[in-house]
């Protein structure tokens, strides 16, 4: 299946000399039709800049950006507006127009493309429905809570039927309860009407919870990018790892000695694994943390544990550890 985003190779630079900042560099990944792709990083990863660039709201410095094999980075002005209307975006603070209500905010990209007045109101009411505001109409932004602004925020972007939706951290303003609806939300959009949706996001749970696959950014330049179980699980990037490392071991400067990782999967996230090897081995490991989460209705376990000094007590472990299915184990100190 050819891919609706694909990113070649693309690169972007702020400023010169010494206040030069490279956000991104040789960036390639691909996004395929109806999927939920996540992109993740810390702040400063070049999330923002990789989804404004998709767009062409910032354009790369080299590279390519095809939207159905149609290279973006060549239209003309025109041909480029066209094409943004099939690739909507959402934003974390929202942006709705202040001085207009919730119906007239929908309206708003319906009338800059010529939509009649009549239309556009019935198309803008029709889409109230579809994010569960009916009711919200005329209310202004600031009559509205932030969860209620991301939902006219949704609504208008999907006006002009976009074939793609980008959401740049769009629930990061949000507590969890209303993040966790808007996520709902996009799955239903998703779902029904087929739009391929790209969340860039610094929040592991939102790409937990929504996302198919994803890519993980680190300064710059894509660390990985497979099935969110499988990257997850068993990340093979310095960054991914750093990504599920349990917030509770860190620092791992803080530990001595050899510390290993343990991911295991939904078959193994519930098994006793540290106390099968204390019987069956006479080895006993120390929990410096342990994390589990919910992938895709999957349980998926990380734990860091403290290992022997000896070095074939360590092994043994190891090998115990990987000869299982579902658990992979490695030394990261």
């Amino acid at each position: 299946m050819e891919p609706i985003i694909e990113i070649q190779k693309l690169s972007k630079t702020f400023g010169s000399g010494d206040s030069r900042v490279e956000a991104l560099q040789d960036v390639t990944l691909a996004v395929q039709p109806g999927e939920i792709f996540g992109i993740i990083g810390l702040s400063g990863a070049g999330k923002s800049t990789l989804v404004r660039c998709i767009n062409l709201l910032e354009r790369p410095d080299v590279g390519k950006v095809l939207f159905h094999g149609k290279d973006l980075t060549e239209l003309k002005p025109k041909e480029l507006r066209m094409q943004r209307r099939k690739i909507s975006m959402i934003f974390q603070s929202f942006n709705l127009l202040d001085q207009r209500t919730s119906l007239d905010n929908i309206c708003f990209p319906l009338e800059l493309a010529g939509v009649s007045k009549k239309d556009a109101r019935k198309r803008a009411m029709e889409l109230l429905e579809t994010v569960g505001l009916p009711d919200k109409a005329g209310a202004y932004p600031v009559q509205l809570s932030g969860g209620q602004k991301q939902r006219i925020a949704i609504a208008r972007a999907l006006a002009s039927d976009p074939e793609v939706l980008l959401c740049d951290e769009a629930t990061s303003a949000l507590d969890p309860q209303t993040t966790d609806s808007i996520l709902k939300l996009l799955q239903q959009i998703n779902r029904e009407r087929g739009i391929t949706v790209i969340i860039i996001t610094h929040q592991m749970s939102v790409i937990e919870q929504i996302c198919h696959r994803v890519a993980i950014l680190d300064a710059g330049v894509v660390a990985e990018i497979g099935q969110v179980e499988k990257v997850f699980s068993n990340p093979q990037s310095k960054a991914g790892r750093r990504l599920v490392t349990p917030d509770t071991a860190l620092p791992l400067s803080a530990w001595e000695g050899p510390v290993a990782r343990i991911a295991f999967n939904g078959n193994m996230s519930e098994e006793p694994i540290i106390a099968t090897v204390a019987v069956e081995l006479g080895i006993k490991l120390s929990i410096l943390g342990a994390d589990t989460r919910n992938v895709d209705g999957k349980a998926f376990g990380t734990m860091l544990v403290s290992l022997p000094e000896e070095q074939q007590d360590r092994k043994k472990v190891l090998d115990y550890l990987n000869n299982h299915d579902g658990v992979t184990a490695e030394v990261i100190q």
